[in-house]
């Protein structure tokens, strides 16, 4: 009932633009919001919008975009799995956006107008976004089709600055502890209707984990030409990064050793990122404007995975030594070397097989992305009222080519001195891990949206989004059965409705429904066999069908203010049909296959409130999730403390997500130069991935407190000051499961638990200045 009631009222609508009276259009000032979506039409009728302006992004040193989303941002969590900051899960209603590939990714990104999930595996590069330049950030909450695939949960839009919102020069110096050093040179300047806005930042750290340094290094530019009815964006990205998260790591070694200790290593992703931007933002009449977003985008992201071995020696005949698969329930099988068919390990190296117990993956993947939207935004009067339609179209197409490899290696653990890290065997790899894999895909789209003043309190918005989604595999080793080739379409039609009432000139009630889709990526189609599962992020295996992950999200939410005190109070429930998890099915929780479940849920409750007194700045926020299986399913979880295939029951809680989090901050304004604040953040326990039935014991709650400080010296030069984990807190974000003792045994014979902890960091202090060469007119 609810598509043909929606397209029923679109037609209704367009018909009504060619009565529109072009003498009455100056007063029309209703906007809805779309992925090209700037800080000045933020109305959001579909959901609520949370805002980040440049001020609340700048003003404080922080190491990255993802903690200042979830310091400031109702419902926002992180999970540190990598220990890097430019490396978070990123986690907002249950849904999350992610880099590391095998989690379900439900949450779009967009930078200017274009969506920087990565094809590949819809993850999200944190890396490659350049917190500096940023201008505003908009978080859009619920299943808004309006924004694309992967909007089940939500929708970040990114916007940077340019030289007519910041008309300055300057430069930033932040220090800190555990190597932190960062600076960053950026001018915006504008003549006439020319404008440019150049960035250069890098930042470097020895990070506070063991083996974990990294370096990251971005360019940012945009050449802008604005008149009064135009504008015109071109803009350049370059990245070069370095990033070393080592993950996480047994709880029982945590007797032994520090938290900053490391399981195994190294863990190391690069990316080389080059990313052009064009937007054009014109007013065709009084009632009519144009949007155009084109992009092209080449990223090369190249990995390091050092890991203990599912290999050990065996015997053939003729008194040979090779390398057998271990994990094999059935006959060990004999490991074929890449480039030395049917010899066996002891004809090819002199080293003792027994001595192999080391895997050293690397993969590559290259992928090429380009891209238009086009989008037509016209206001008119349907009857006597206000009323905007948005029409949008366009096309994104991107070639993969993807190259994985696991080499043989020795691991460094013969004693606790040791430092754990797998020393590469040069030469011998393994053909079986081999993947050589090019993917096409196209994706086409349309939209359109609606928003109705229907009267002087209420205001309907309607939208609709098709979407034609085509993904293109070719194996380059292997053909016919068993090979990696594939070609998959998907179609699907979302619709949206939103209702908002204006209580009083303070206060309205908002009411919508929204259905948005995922399809499944390239990464979890190779990788869908629960007989042959693969190694995330190397080998994948053929590629069994997966189902779309449909979303469908209701949300309610009631705001307000009085005098200085505004409140928001949300309700949503989203139901996702195929969703997407990923079966852990080896010793490691990268080893494992992508399965659809059929019913999944987050239900929730938001509560926020702040309130502006003479010296003091103060908000507090409250939300309750309670994310669900609501299907049954065998959880294949084989290290699992109760064994393996769990019985998962509808009801039962998706790990990784806390119940209840709090965020308190408060800001003293004790003079036009000096401010001074503290924060206070509190996540409840949560499952341990891999615990899908919730029969093992939980991760515990956590509470951090930071504290900050800005000294505004002149109109020159600010100091700033901040202090995250005050009390130097242990705590830890997520867990998962894994086999210890394949790598500690001889070292530590006691540790057989097979509880992992991805551990929080401790107490840190940063120290930034900033000196302005001009200020803003």
């Amino acid at each position: 009932m609810i598509k043909p009631c929606l397209i029923g009222l679109l037609v209704i609508t367009s018909f009504a633009n060619a009565n529109t009276d072009q003498n009455t259009l100056e007063t029309i000032v209703i906007t809805g919001s779309s992925p090209l979506s700037k800080l000045s039409d933020t109305q959001s009728i579909i959901g609520q919008t949370q805002i980040l302006t440049s001020d609340q992004l700048h003003r404080l040193p922080s190491r990255s975009l993802a903690e200042i989303m979830r310091n400031q941002l109702v419902s926002v969590n992180i999970n540190d799995v990598q220990n890097n900051p430019f490396q978070p899960d990123v986690q907002y209603r249950g849904f999350t956006a992610s880099p590391l590939l095998g989690l379900p990714q439900g949450l779009s990104i967009y930078l200017n107008g274009t969506r920087v999930n990565e094809p590949f595996g819809d993850t999200v590069n944190w890396d490659l976004l350049p917190l500096e330049a940023l201008d505003n950030v908009l978080l859009f909450s619920t299943s808004n089709p309006v924004f694309g695939q992967n909007t089940l949960g939500g929708a970040i839009v990114l916007n940077t600055k340019n030289g007519f919102s910041y008309e300055e020069t300057a430069i930033d110096i932040s220090v800190g502890q555990y190597g932190r050093k960062e600076w960053s040179l950026q001018s915006g300047m504008n003549q006439g209707n020319w404008g440019l806005y150049i960035l250069a930042n890098q930042y470097q750290e020895d990070g506070w984990r063991d083996f974990s340094p990294s370096e990251v290094n971005q360019f940012f530019s945009t050449l802008s030409h604005h008149t009064s009815d135009s504008q015109i964006d071109l803009t350049w990205l370059h990245v070069d990064n370095e990033l070393l998260g080592n993950g996480a790591i047994p709880e029982a070694l945590l007797e032994f050793e520090p938290r900053s200790a490391v399981y195994t290593h190294p863990d190391q992703t690069n990316n080389e990122l080059n990313f052009i931007t064009l937007n054009i933002n014109t007013s065709l009449n009084d009632s009519l404007d144009l949007i155009v977003n084109a992009f092209y985008r080449d990223n090369e992201t190249q990995s390091i995975n050092g890991d203990d071995s599912d290999y050990g020696a065996c015997e053939l005949t003729q008194g040979l030594v090779t390398l057998c698969d271990l994990e094999d329930d059935n006959e060990p099988q004999a490991v074929n070397f890449v480039g030395y068919e049917g010899l066996a390990f002891s004809q090819i190296s002199d080293i003792d097989a027994d001595e192999v117990d080391g895997t050293y993956n690397t993969g590559r993947a290259r992928t090429e992305s380009r891209g238009m939207t086009t989008q037509l935004s016209q206001q008119f009067k349907l009857g006597a009222r206000p009323s905007q339609t948005i029409y949008g179209v366009g096309a994104i197409l991107a070639g993969i080519n993807y190259q994985a490899d696991s080499a043989f290696g020795i691991l460094a653990n013969d004693t606790a001195d040791d430092s754990r890290v797998v020393i590469p065997l040069t030469g011998l790899l393994d053909d079986e891990a081999r993947v050589r894999l090019d993917v096409d895909t196209t994706a086409t789209f349309a939209y359109v949206s609606n928003v109705t003043e229907l009267s002087s309190a209420m205001t309907l918005n309607i939208a609709a989004r098709y979407n034609r989604d085509h993904i293109l595999m070719r194996d380059l080793i292997d053909q016919g059965e068993g090979s990696l080739n594939g070609d998959h379409r998907f179609t699907s039609f979302n619709p949206a409705i939103g209702l908002t009432y204006a209580i009083s000139d303070v206060s309205s009630f908002n009411l919508s429904y929204a259905q948005a889709t995922r399809v499944p990526s390239p990464a979890e189609l190779s990788c869908a066999d629960e007989d042959d599962p693969c190694r995330l992020p190397n080998g994948f295996v053929a590629d069994p069908p997966l189902n779309k992950v449909v979303t469908r999200t209701l949300e309610a939410s009631f705001v307000g203010s009085l005098d200085t005190l505004s409140y928001n109070a949300t309700v949503f429930h989203s139901q996702s049909e195929d969703d997407i998890i990923f079966q852990q099915a080896g010793t490691t929780s990268s080893r494992g296959y992508f399965i659809n479940i059929d019913k999944t849920q987050r239900l929730g409750v938001e509560l926020s409130v702040s309130r502006q007194f003479d010296q003091w700045s103060t908000s507090a926020s409250y939300n309750y999730l309670d994310a669900t299986f609501e299907s049954g399913f065998t959880s294949f979880s084989p290290m699992n403390p109760l064994g393996p295939n769990r019985q998962v029951s509808a009801g039962d809680t998706i790990p990784g997500q806390p119940q209840h989090q709090v965020k308190l901050r408060g800001v003293y304004h004790h003079s036009d130069s000096l401010n001074m604040g503290a924060q206070f953040i509190y996540a409840s326990k949560q499952y341990y991935r891999g615990d899908e039935a919730n029969e093992n014991k939980q991760i515990g709650a956590y509470s951090l407190v930071n504290i900050f400080s800005e000294y505004i010296v002149n109109d020159r030069v600010t100091f700033a000051l901040r202090v995250d984990n005050l009390f130097d807190s242990d705590y830890d974000t997520f867990g998962t499961y894994g086999e210890a003792d394949e790598v500690l045994e001889d070292i530590y014979p006691t540790i057989d638990s097979p509880y992992f902890i991805g551990v929080g960091h401790p107490r840190t202090v940063s120290i930034n200045v900033q000196y302005k060469f001009n200020s803003s007119p």
